[in-house]
């Protein structure tokens, strides 16, 4: 055995290490282009904090440049709030969500894991869950509002009932049949104002949940505001607030609305506006157009075309960006109770929902709010309303029949249609009704029968009239609106409670004056 020669043994130790080497760089290479191309921030930084090391995602993410970021303490790229959930340095391994600040404005919130190396550095991942936690909150706003929908809609279901009762039997004693009994007529009055106060509660309640009965017809908003416009001048008269109209010249501002609702919805807003401008301000009420496409960041959740914009903007205190998405939720107020029940934003944004339009609002403290409601264009003509007049037409004897689950409105309703010489049959339930429509001879001229009952008899009485009701006329009431009728009878005649006699008497004689 023959000794290496020294030189060639260390040329050969030098070309082995430069192998190693170059593998090595390659590796690091590699690792280094996976790390820069990671869509999630990874971050090296020491036990006081300090980055040694950020891949490229932080510039993508935050914003800064990477020259900007080693050097500094992690900590100070926090939300002020979330600085303690870092700071003292510590392993994360179990993930906390942190706020870290972007440059151009806001915060992104992160997912944060940290380990500690074998080095003494901290190797820290940080995963974007911003997009998250709007949808989030997007949801528990959608939520919160159907929940309050569909109670408040099962509470004026149930109101709506008493309240037919109240109103039907104070018109009764307001009839002429007690013309001489004024102690009577006093109280009727004041049952008859406590009822009407109640009925429009009610009809708050239900244009929260988006079941308020919606008269929509074609209307032309400009000329509907010149029309609404001296009553929103007498809104604002007590404070010293100068109104100012826009746009209200512009033709062809055509929608499809209730012409009601429309005016709620715009006193609403004034009457917010009124109490957000302290002692005086400037209010200007704008009237535009606007084409609304798929490539555009408006804001509102509608589809793509043409919308006639209404806006209502002052100049008042604004409203902080916290509580910015809850001013639509009912109840929700900044107000003294006694000021605000906090319903006006929540009626406001109801009616939209119900219009097939949107709401929007941009606010800024100290500056003032601008909301605007979008209601779709319409090229359909302009038409007007004529009041129907009629009588219940002569005949010897119509006959009735009466279903309601509710035996007071049943008694209400069977008295007044009986005083006007009708033969009343009433029944409390929709099965019944059935079988006594098919042994009655001859056929009842007309049934009126409540929607939503137990055990579905509402709904079960009018699919049987659908199919048998021959020349039977057929009313459907409900303290629910119109919508409840869409699967099972959509084209039915239809009255929502609570209703006053005389409008159900005229809807009765309608329909009995139908050849």
């Amino acid at each position: 055995m023959t000794d290496l020669d020294p030189e060639k043994e260390l040329e050969s130790h030098i070309q082995v290490e430069a192998k190693i080497f170059e593998q090595l760089k390659a590796s690091e290479s590699r690792t280094r282009q996976l790390l820069e191309a990671m869509p999630n921030i990874v971050v090296l930084y020491d036990g006081d904090g300090c980055i040694s090391y950020a891949n490229q995602a932080w510039k993508r993410l935050l914003g800064n440049e990477l020259n900007d970021v080693i050097g500094k303490r992690l900590v100070d790229f926090c939300h002020p709030e979330d600085r303690d959930l870092i700071d003292p340095v510590e392993e994360i391994k179990t993930s906390i969500e942190v706020r870290f600040s972007k440059v151009l404005a806001g915060h992104c919130c992160m997912k944060m894991q940290a380990e500690k190396r074998p080095d003494g550095q901290y190797q820290g991942f940080l995963i974007d869950v911003s997009e998250i936690r709007i949808l989030e909150q997007v949801l528990r706003k959608s939520q919160n509002l159907d929940s309050i929908g569909r109670v408040s809609g099962w509470i004026a279901h149930e109101f709506n009932n008493l309240l037919t009762v109240i109103l039907g039997g104070s018109d009764r004693i307001l009839s002429d049949q007690t013309r001489d009994l004024p102690a009577a007529r006093l109280e009727a009055n004041r049952i008859q104002k406590a009822a009407n106060q109640a009925a429009e509660l009610t009809k708050q309640l239900m244009t929260v949940s988006s079941q308020q009965v919606m008269r929509n017809t074609v209307v032309d908003v400009a000329a509907k505001m010149q029309e609404f416009y001296s009553a929103l001048e007498e809104l604002v008269a007590s404070k010293a607030i100068k109104l100012h109209p826009r746009g209200f010249d512009i033709p062809g501002l055509v929608v499809k609305v209730d012409p009601t609702q429309l005016a709620i919805a715009v006193t609403n807003l004034v009457l917010n506006a009124r109490e957000a401008m302290e002692p005086q301000g400037d209010l200007w009420i704008e009237l535009n157009s606007r084409t609304l496409t798929n490539d555009e960041d408006h804001g509102q959740d509608l589809p793509p075309g043409d919308y006639v914009v209404l806006a209502v903007e002052d100049d008042g205190c604004g409203i902080e960006e916290s509580i910015l998405e809850q001013i639509f939720e009912p109840f929700f107020t900044t107000k003294d109770p006694v000021r605000g029940t906090g319903f006006g934003l929540a009626i406001a944004h109801g009616i939209m929902k119900q219009s097939k339009g949107s709401i929007g609002v941009q606010s800024t403290v100290g500056v003032g709010t601008r909301f605007e409601l979008f209601f779709p264009l319409t090229t359909l003509e302009l038409t007007l309303d004529a009041e129907a007049e009629g009588s219940i037409p002569e005949q010897e004897s119509y006959r009735v029949l009466l279903v309601d689950d509710e035996p007071l409105i049943l008694e209400l309703t069977a008295g007044v249609l009986r005083g006007e010489n009708f033969v009343v049959d009433t029944s409390s339930s929709g099965a019944e009704a059935i079988e006594m429509i098919k042994k009655s001879d001859p056929p009842y001229d007309l049934v009126v029968t409540d929607v939503v009952m137990p055990l579905d008899g509402g709904k079960l009485l009018l699919r049987y009239l659908s199919d048998h009701a021959g020349d039977t006329k057929v009313l459907a009431v409900s303290g629910y609106d119109q919508s409840v009728l869409h699967e099972i009878a959509p084209t039915v005649n239809f009255l929502q409670k609570p209703f006053r006699i005389p409008d159900f008497i005229q809807r009765v004689s309608d329909l009995l004056a139908v050849d």
